[in-house]
């Protein structure tokens, strides 16, 4: 996310504690002013004039350190969980097991991080409609709502992700590009996001985009990871290299990708697109080498 999307965030989030904070600040005033006249004393003392000045200054203070402690106290256990699926993901991959803890954290403000994080699991696996069943139990309405509201706009660049890659995986090449315009403003947030660059270039590659998508690959780090778990993401990109090294005809370069992308043992779909890839370009070789023979 760029430095200016971050800064808006952190603006939005005082702005709101700042606001509840004047008007209470403002309410006490009021109360004291409307005390001191109905008893009489101290009269002229209290002014609100020189009340409000201050007055702004410490509500500001305090909705800052506010809006950071709130926070501070939101990551804790988001943290926790994230370290605890990301261990079940190192030790089992994307399993079973894996997937049922993300749904059976999909609650309350959870909810629909979990559900997306779990569609995605799913299209990895290549499991069509568990993915669409876990995906539309998501509150797209509520995802936009605090996406324009506070501005994190994540949730909704992923469920916009996940939402293309189930198009792509029925085949749905018209379905993608809606969803695409429709989940633009979103994903162009995360120019340098791993996930996002990952299902741009597989859009890329169903639209025959072949360079293109080789071009978009190579800007993925997968930074986003831990090291151990970096093989899964680095399996899809090899996987999807393969893919299009293939359709150009670099059939070489897409046996060897697509071995890698086995190697990452990342998910049976995966490796069973990997193992399909190196069959046709085997094939086309044998082809070539027949052509030549002549």
């Amino acid at each position: 996310m760029k430095l200016s999307q971050k800064l808006l965030i952190i603006a939005k989030g005082i702005g709101l504690w700042w606001g509840i904070y004047l008007i209470l600040g403002c309410c006490v005033g009021f109360a004291l002013k409307m005390a001191m006249d109905l008893f009489m004393l101290l009269s002229g003392v209290f002014e609100l004039k020189r009340y409000l000045p201050p007055m702004v200054g410490c509500t500001l203070v305090l909705a800052v350190i506010t809006y950071f402690v709130t926070e501070a106290v939101k990551l804790i256990p988001k943290s926790m969980l994230r370290r605890r699926l990301q261990k079940k993901l190192g030790e089992e991959g994307f399993s079973d097991g894996f997937t049922a803890e993300l749904l059976s954290h999909a609650t309350g403000d959870n909810k629909n991080h979990m559900l997306i994080e779990a569609a995605s699991a799913y299209c990895v696996r290549g499991e069509i409609l568990a993915a669409e069943e876990a995906l539309h139990r998501t509150d797209l309405v509520s995802i936009l709502d605090i996406a324009q509201s506070t501005g994190k706009l994540r949730t909704a660049a992923y469920y916009y992700c996940t939402e293309m890659t189930l198009c792509i995986l029925k085949s749905d090449k018209d379905g993608a590009a809606h969803v695409y315009d429709e989940g633009s403003y979103y994903l162009e947030a995360f120019p340098e996001d791993d996930r996002v660059l990952t299902v741009l270039a597989i859009y890329q590659t169903t639209a025959g985009l072949y360079e293109k998508a080789l071009e978009t690959l190579e800007k993925i780090t997968w930074s986003s990871l831990p090291k151990k778990l970096r093989r899964y993401g680095e399996a899809v990109r090899s996987a999807i290299e393969a893919v299009n090294l293939a359709d150009l005809g670099r059939n070489d370069e897409a046996i060897e990708k697509a071995k890698a992308a086995i190697l990452g043992k990342c998910s049976k779909y995966v490796t069973e697109l990997s193992r399909s890839i190196i069959d046709r370009a085997e094939n086309a070789q044998k082809e070539e080498e027949k052509e030549d023979a002549f």
